[in-house]
């Protein structure tokens, strides 16, 4: 008896110290080591950085048009858990070159951002807010026409974010989760091939203490009707294993109008931009065009 309740004790123990094991590896990525500058790209660009809220120095890339004799229009370009801000230097490239201010940076704990942990969604809303201050205070900046381009983590945050302060003029988010929630259970089933029960429960307990808030918070799906009446673009992957499609159907039908969902048909989490090519650049270049020139 005494042997098979050690049994018992010695599984929750490791049940337990697994799943706070799942929240430490994924609030800790590797830092991607891929540099790809918009000179690789025959474009010049400046390095900034700029200070969060609560006192993280973030690394970022700064493009200009050509000719900036009047105020222009900006987008920020926000990247995927575990990357960083080369992951979109092409678009950037092809965005800076149809005329907008292009900056794109390195989340918390990512790139050469300062930070030791990610919280997948939460504190980087001080990060894209940080870097709304800092383009709204660039002189060649049309303040009122600001948007947000945002892939995984990225779009998910920008939804957050935008929802909160309605600062941004227009919002692309490719491959956004609807709740982190949803997501973990996703991971832990999907990726890690482990039980929802007692998994999920578990790491959202974890989570929850680690950062001392509530998962509820971070929570695209509950909030993106806010960011109407400015206009959404969402964009997901049909074939997508990490961030399945339905997230995207789900977070279109919760956003108002004006709202489009363009649905790609892919083999992985992150193949939107090599399924659809050279249509991807222009389709979001057409979006920011359409709601931040017109």
């Amino acid at each position: 008896m005494k042997t098979a309740l050690n049994i018992l004790i010695g599984i929750v123990l490791l049940v337990v110290a697994l799943s706070f094991i799942l929240v430490y590896a994924n609030t800790h990525p590797p830092r991607y080591p891929l540099t790809i500058p918009p000179s690789d790209y025959q474009r010049e660009y400046e390095k900034v950085a700029f200070v969060t809220k609560d006192g993280l120095t973030l690394a970022g890339w700064l493009l200009k048009p050509d000719q900036v004799g009047k105020k222009v229009p900006a987008i920020v370009i926000c990247h995927g858990l575990g990357a960083n801000k080369s992951d979109f230097t092409d678009l950037a490239v092809f965005l800076v070159r149809r005329g907008y201010l292009v900056l794109t940076f390195d989340f918390r704990a990512h790139g050469d951002s300062e930070g030791s942990r990610t919280s997948l969604g939460y504190h980087e809303q001080k990060d894209v807010n940080a870097a709304l201050r800092y383009l709204s205070a660039r002189p060649e900046v049309d303040q009122g026409r600001i948007g947000i381009f945002g892939f995984s983590l990225g779009g998910s945050t920008a939804i957050l974010t935008a929802a909160e302060t309605g600062n941004f003029r227009a919002i692309a988010a490719d491959s956004a989760f609807t709740s982190l929630r949803d997501q973990a259970r996703q991971a832990i089933t999907g990726y890690y091939h482990l039980p929802a029960f007692p998994f999920v429960n578990l790491s959202v307990i974890g989570y929850e203490l680690y950062f001392q808030t509530r998962v509820s918070n971070i929570d695209p799906e509950s909030v993106i009707g806010a960011i109407a009446p400015a206009p959404v673009l969402i964009i997901a992957g049909e074939g997508d294993d990490m961030i399945p499609a339905g997230n995207g159907r789900r977070l279109f039908q919760a956003a108002k109008e004006p709202k489009e969902l363009w649905i790609i048909p892919v083999g992985g989490h992150g193949g939107t931009v090599a399924a659809a090519g050279q249509e991807y650049n222009k389709r979001v270049g057409d979006f920011f065009d359409k709601h931040l020139k017109q």
